[in-house]
């Protein structure tokens, strides 16, 4: 009784945490207990909530009374439409698993959450208030347009739904098609999709619609969180650019880069004064801002024509996602970044930046203040949520890292759970893979001469973000156990970092059925070393400093980042859980807590001396270069 009183004076202090909250909510039993824990739940930040969702539904999976925190989610995704539609996607997700006995559980909720979507009450409740708006816009209506906010909450979210599954289709369905012709048809495809997009936009600024559909129905809204721009604005996709997206090279999967233009959706149109451009295929024509005195007749005919092709895609996209259900296999194969564009002044041809304000000049949205050039990759046939779980632990890790003022790099990326098979990734502008780099660049000979080369006026502030980041992915795959380090896996950005992706293999799983072929704690590569002046260089102690400091503050927070695992219990569906206690177990060890920190230190000497230029990784770099041709 004692104890109890004690922890829940813990719970109301001011240093009781939400990771403590979780830690609490996924080890205690005693219902009262529980119960008063996802009432505190209120109290923190829905934004960071949302990042344990995963997490949070597992614990709705496997408990059998979880009403008060399936209650919790469902109120939330009344206050936030961002919230809402994650936790639909990971929920429809996990519908597509067949857990035994869940099945049914799961379909109630799905189907609760889409009717709270809708009707923005909670099941088997009147709203007895006006029905919010999705969207927390301050836009004047009659008393009559509040009548349509259900029907408007329906029409956008199945908009919303519909059109997000068609860019992922698209990654599916450019699977069937020939290598050569992929980059013609994604582009034949993606200005179909544009093409929609135009229509609805156009059906919704009829004048029987109020100010609040018209604005919402301005573009789509996809809940990304772009690291380098973090928007708490709602950004809005009202263009999608298809001449500037591109396939990527893989034999198992077709996944896709998407420019798009997004706009804030608290912002107004431009003035009265500007002029806009309502764009069709091949036709544009340039017309006063006001509307409804816009003789559309000419652009529908050709929207409508657009979308006749553009249906008979949808048809088609459907019967190839049917044909892999029903039991085509597609054989595993890694990703390789590739460049598709060329400047002789830059390995990575033209900036972001640069295509940015080409783009902004010619788009008919450039007035917009909040205008930004997006881009992502849209993936078919294909489980984020391994990724993502690698994503939560890499956010993590770079706010402990910042947190504690140390100078060690790692740069996250979103990523969007679409359901079991499909999501979508946050592109990194301005990098290539080392992979590319080499196959690209004439007379490659090492990374000491390329960032010799590349950056020849300030080479010492390229090598030292190499060092930082190579630090910080050094610990990182050190941590999570990651494997498949080859170098398609492996970016360098614009600024010299290099920075890892496609998490495929971590805690218990390994490339080729589980061999373990690769044995480094971390990929330590001779040319690595010699970028850094060699293992005797200032700069290679700058190197093994920062391993020490990273590690030693990493053992602070063993309990945080262990969460994010245990809550994952039993780990159904991640190939890396496919022994769930043995990579909980061996996580917490590889963190070596009966140690000293000068025990730690040589610790650190012995991870970077097996990593050095070690005979498995470099023959593992083989293997990649004679099987798959990454060099």
């Amino acid at each position: 009784m004692s104890s109890d009183g004690s922890l829940l004076r813990f719970f109301n202090s001011e240093y009781f945490t939400l990771e403590h909250l979780l830690y609490y909510l996924h080890k205690r039993e005693e219902p009262g207990i529980r119960s008063f824990l996802v009432n505190k739940l209120y109290t923190f930040p829905l934004e960071d909530i949302s990042f344990y969702i995963p997490q949070l539904m597992n614990l709705i999976i496997e408990r059998q009374d979880s009403e008060d925190l399936e209650r919790f989610f469902l109120e939330s995704s009344i206050k936030s439409h961002d919230f809402a539609i994650k936790f639909y996607w990971f929920l429809n997700g996990a519908l597509n698993d067949e857990i035994p006995n869940k099945q049914d559980k799961l379909e109630r909720i799905s189907h609760d959450l889409e009717m709270v979507i809708v009707n923005a009450t909670l099941p088997k409740q009147s709203n007895s208030t006006e029905t919010p708006h999705l969207f927390p816009l301050d836009l004047e209506e009659s008393e009559i347009e509040k009548f349509s906010r259900k029907s408007i909450r329906n029409d956008y979210f199945n908009y919303q739904q519909k059109s997000i599954g068609l860019l992922c289709k698209i990654s599916v369905a450019l699977l069937t098609i020939p290598l050569e012709q992929r980059n013609e048809k994604l582009k034949n495809w993606l200005s179909g999709m544009d093409s929609w997009l135009k229509e609805t936009k156009q059906k919704y600024h009829d004048g029987i619609y109020s100010d609040y559909a018209k604005r919402i129905f301005r573009g789509i809204f996809i809940p990304f969180k772009f690291v380098e721009n973090p928007d708490k604005e709602i950004s809005q996709v009202v263009k999608i650019i298809s001449e500037e997206s591109c396939c990527f090279c893989t034999k198992a999967r077709v996944p896709y880069k998407l420019l798009m233009e997004t706009v804030e959706m608290s912002e107004i149109e431009p003035t009265m004064t500007d002029r806009i451009q309502i764009e069709t295929n091949g036709v544009n024509i340039t017309v006063d801002q006001e509307v409804e005195e816009i003789d559309v007749s000419q652009v529908d005919k050709m929207v409508n024509k657009e979308n006749e092709r553009f249906q008979g895609f949808e048809d088609y996209a459907e019967e190839v996602q049917k044909t892999e259900r029903e039991g085509n296999s597609v054989v595993e194969d890694s990703e390789n970044n590739v460049n598709n564009s060329s400047a002789p002044d830059s390995p990575w041809g033209e900036s972001w930046s640069e295509l940015s304000k080409r783009i902004k000049n010619n788009s008919s949205f450039g007035q917009y203040n909040s205008w930004k050039l997006r881009a992502i990759i849209v993936k078919g046939l294909d489980d984020l949520r391994q990724e993502y779980l690698a994503m939560q632990f890499i956010k993590k890790l770079k706010l402990i890292f910042d947190e504690a003022h140390l100078s060690i790099f790692l740069r996250p990326y979103d990523i969007l759970v679409v359901s079991h098979n499909m999501g979508m990734i946050e592109f990194m502008p301005d990098t290539l893979s080392i992979h590319a780099i080499k196959k690209n660049s004439k007379n490659y000979s090492s990374l000491l001469d390329f960032y010799l080369t590349t950056w020849s006026n300030n080479f010492e502030e390229a090598q030292k973000n190499f060092i930082d980041s190579l630090a910080g992915y050094s610990l990182l795959c050190y941590i999570l156990n990651i494997k498949d380090r080859h170098n398609g896996n492996i970016l360098i950005d614009g600024a010299g970092h290099i920075i890892h992706i496609d998490f495929g293999f971590l805690f218990t799983n390994s490339p080729g059925g589980n061999i373990n072929f690769e044995t480094a704690p971390f990929k330590l590569t001779k040319e690595m070393i010699e970028l850094m002046g060699g293992m005797d260089s200032e700069m290679f102690r700058y190197y093994k400093c920062l391993l020490i400091q990273g590690f030693l503050e990493l053992r602070k927070h063993v309990d945080k980042l262990e969460i994010l695992i245990s809550m994952m219990a039993p780990g159904r569906k991640l190939p890396c859980f496919r022994d769930f206690d043995r990579a909980v177990h061996e996580f917490r060890e590889r963190f070596h807590l009966s140690k000293t920190d000068e025990k730690c230190i040589a610790l650190i000497d012995s991870l970077v001396y097996n990593a050095a230029n070690n005979w498995r990784t470099n023959r593992y770099d083989a293997f990649q270069r004679y099987s798959n041709g990454i060099l």
